[in-house]
């Protein structure tokens, strides 16, 4: 049951965000989560995931802000809803590309991975949901602005523990 109300409220919260933006400078996107690459340990890199979010400028910087939630299969091979919010910063442009640096912060629920990381290394631990804090890449086509792609990275015990790569469609 814990599973299903923190997705409901999650899902409600990124879809209705946004009180501040300007319709221009707003937009809702689905997020297709494609898999991982996992260093220093033998998990599943096969983590697909749905997951619907909102993003939008405030004022006319290159900052943009983000809340998503939804669900994925975790590298321990379990369904976990997962919340993020978090800020982008655009970098640069290569071509028609658009580069935006950003991080994220939130919580995914990880029954199995969740009480380990507690015992091993005192992460909190709330009955399997653990923070979450990721730096992110995202790269936009400026020519098909509705479509982005994102490279996220998570750490591990010895710095990198794995790779994410997510895209996201605007709709």
């Amino acid at each position: 049951m814990h599973q299903r109300t923190a997705l409901c409220v999650a899902a409600f919260l990124a879809a209705s965000a946004t009180g501040t933006a300007n319709a221009q400078d707003s937009q809702r996107y689905l997020t297709a989560v494609l898999g991982s690459v996992h260093f220093g340990a033998d998990l599943n890199d096969i983590n697909p995931g749905l997951l619907l979010g909102h993003r939008w400028h405030v004022g006319q910087g290159s900052f943009q802000y983000h809340v998503e939630a939804g669900v994925l299969y975790n590298s321990y091979e379990e369904v976990s809803p997962i919340f993020m919010a978090g800020v982008s910063h655009g970098l640069g442009t290569i071509g028609p590309v658009e580069l935006r640096g950003g991080i994220s912060v939130g919580t995914a629920y990880y029954p199995t991975l969740a009480p380990i990381l507690e015992r091993d290394y005192g992460l909190p631990n709330a009955n399997g949901y653990i923070p979450l804090l990721v730096p992110t890449l995202t790269l936009t086509d400026t020519r098909y602005d509705n479509i982005q792609y994102r490279l996220t990275a998570f750490p591990g015990e010895d710095g990198l523990g794995a790779l994410n790569l997510s895209v996201a469609f605007d709709f």
